[in-house]
């Protein structure tokens, strides 16, 4: 992502992964982004992680996760950070079905992805206005 880094300078960036094999992968694919970057591997992690931001640019989130899916924490994060953007990855069919009731920006990736189309989802959500 270095080449993009500019447009994710400044931005605090939340990853909401379950698969601990998957998570250092998008680490890696953000670390250069210049994003204020957090990890959690479950949703009540998020949420203590979130209690620790003073705000929240992009939520990064799988959609199965345990305890609740991703749809319900970004419904909590939306409601405490209403101009959140929204990333869901899912390897279970699409999400955007499940998404469509939000009103923030979001985005859908479906697993397995490449890096460059992980990218290019987190740009298009920071370069959009509405």
């Amino acid at each position: 992502m270095t080449a993009s880094a500019p447009i994710l300078q400044g931005k605090t960036l939340l990853l909401v992964e379950d698969d601990p094999t998957l998570v250092p992968f998008l680490e890696m694919l953000l670390a250069d982004s210049g994003a204020d970057l957090h990890s959690a591997m479950d949703p009540d992690q998020a949420t203590t992680v979130l209690e620790s931001l003073s705000g929240l640019d992009i939520l990064v989130t799988d959609v199965v996760l345990p305890g609740r899916s991703g749809f319900q924490l970004a419904a909590e994060v939306i409601a405490k950070h209403p101009s959140v953007r929204v990333l869901f990855m899912s390897g279970f069919g699409d999400p955007e079905i499940g998404a469509r009731g939000l009103k923030v920006k979001f985005d859908t990736l479906l697993k397995p992805f490449l890096p460059e189309d992980f990218t290019a989802k987190l740009l298009g959500l920071v370069r959009s206005t509405g």
